[in-house]
């Protein structure tokens, strides 16, 4: 009898979980509505968020902005120059119709044709063919040794599979969907919301677990604020933290990740004292990155490496560097050695966008302490951008977008003569480590070859990291399972259910 009990009741948890997670329906205020629907047009973040839960690509991004399989259920850097990937085989359309490996290869065909003018296109370019392998295998040869460099791009929604069939119909991809994810556009009423109702046919068993999401678009965050205190809306984004008071626990959660992008120093190091790298690594020992986070996003935002500490395996955590503890006497130690005792005098370039003006003042109260006199340049968006690109500056402060894949985030940037180097930085063996690393397929070896890069570039600091800013959603106490990525996707709302 006691062994039925037992049985019973694991059946009616079971039963009561599922009940928990199965149904029920999202409402979710935006700030911005979609621009255009066609995934492999779109490069408006608010298209992407929608059609990222709409449509799929070959690898999707898993908790810890990890790649994991999608429609792609293995993909194998076989060498620098081959990259294999096995299609999954129970995978339809939105309107029934079964994906195949000719819709596939149909997708990077069309992303590829310059009649498209996909932004993809541009991720693809050392691509030299696309080929099946039997009914169920894709296989992508490449001109460069850079297999594992590329893979992140297949988990892009410009990279996401369309149906052969859909679009050779004549269909509009910009107004009408069809996909293999796991909620499909029902409804949409430009400038005012749209419904994204549960797929049956998705692939994944029992997701998503909502059977129905109404986007709402707001673009003022107060009427966002207001339809949360109203029970009107489930969640939204929340770009403001002194909102965040009106939301008392309890009754509402808070959801927060730190993205990708990151705010930093950046420096010319050609011009001196700036040309020393005991003088750069002073600016990291003499700044208190804490502080800038609590006084400039009252806290909301955590301090960042090389690399996003989310990026894993392959980011260094801060506290991984000794340059990133306040320490001014240190600083000062440094100083002297270089030469300048007394300190220095230099100019910051910056712009009043995304507060960077604010992360400059708090910088120079700073390095004030040191004995380092900071002129502030505060000038407007073009002439930055300008002398951004011209290096026409001592430093400045600026933010960059991230990566979860190391080669995208450092050869550009560090590699010398690299495309978006405005630093000037050139070390034989930076160079060296690049070229490894974007030739490497062995995951274990490419960690230890980006390990020793982080640390040389933290050591002669080209750029110092200051910190990642975090995103923030807040949703009644009836949300469950929402997660956040640092990239900003919300691909976990197939998890998410209500209460």
């Amino acid at each position: 009898m006691k062994k039925l009990l037992v049985v019973i009741l694991a059946v009616l948890v079971v039963v009561a979980v599922f009940a928990q997670k199965s149904g029920g329906r999202l409402v979710i205020a935006m700030e911005t509505e979609p621009v255009g629907l066609d995934p492999h047009l779109v490069t408006a973040f608010a298209s992407h968020r929608v059609l990222e839960n709409v449509y799929d690509s070959l690898l999707k991004y898993g908790e810890g902005m990890k790649l994991v399989p999608n429609l792609a259920e293995e993909a194998q850097a076989v060498d620098p120059y081959t990259i294999v990937f096995k299609i999954r085989e129970d995978v339809k359309f939105h309107d029934g119709t079964p994906m195949t490996v000719e819709d596939v290869l149909f997708s990077f065909e069309r992303i590829l044709n310059p009649d498209t003018k996909s932004p993809a296109a541009a991720f693809y370019q050392d691509v030299e063919s696309i080929k099946a392998i039997g009914d169920n295998k894709i296989e992508f040869k490449l001109k460069k040794p850079m297999a594992s460099t590329l893979l992140p791009n297949f988990a892009g929604v410009n990279s996401s599979i369309v149906s052969k069939k859909f679009v050779e119909s004549g269909k509009n991809l910009q107004l009408e969907t069809n996909g293999t994810g796991p909620f499909y556009l029902a409804e949409y009423v430009p400038g005012n919301y749209m419904i994204l109702k549960k797929n049956p046919y998705y692939f994944v068993k029992d997701q998503p677990y909502l059977d129905e999401i109404k986007i709402v678009f707001m673009p003022e965050e107060v009427s966002r604020v207001a339809a949360l205190k109203n029970g009107d809306v489930d969640i939204a984004k929340i770009n403001e933290p002194l909102n965040l008071k009106q939301f008392p626990e309890g009754k509402f959660k808070i959801h927060r990740s730190p993205v990708l992008s990151y705010y930093l120093i950046g420096i010319n190091t050609t011009r001196k004292p700036l040309n020393d790298p005991r003088v750069r690594n002073a600016l990291n020992y003499a700044i208190n990155r804490e502080a800038i986070i609590k006084t400039v996003v009252f806290s909301e935002g955590v301090v960042t490496g090389p690399l996003n500490p989310a990026v894993q395996p392959w980011a260094l955590l801060p506290k991984s560097f000794d340059e990133y503890t306040y320490n001014p006497a240190k600083a000062k130690e440094l100083l002297a050695q270089a030469g300048y005792p007394n300190g220095f005098e230099f100019e910051i370039v910056t712009s009043q966008r995304y507060n960077f003006d604010k992360v400059a003042q708090v910088i120079q109260a700073q390095l004030a302490e040191v004995g380092v006199k900071v002129k502030i340049d505060l000038v407007e968006w073009g002439i930055f951008i300008k002398r951004w690109r011209e290096s026409d500056f001592d430093a400045f402060i600026s933010m960059n977008s991230g990566s979860i894949e190391p080669d995208i985030q450092f050869y550009r940037t560090f590699h010398t003569g690299g495309s978006t180097n405005v630093f000037l930085y050139s070390n034989p063996r930076v160079d060296e480590l690049l070229d490894l690393g974007r030739s490497t397929v062995d995951i274990t070896k490419r960690k230890e070859i980006y390990d020793e890069l982080q640390r040389i570039i933290v050591k002669e600091s080209p750029v110092i990291f200051l910190y990642s800013a975090n995103q923030i959603f807040v949703s009644s106490a009836s949300v469950e399972n929402f997660k956040l990525l640092a990239n900003e996707s919300l691909v976990f709302l197939r998890e998410t259910y209500k209460k």
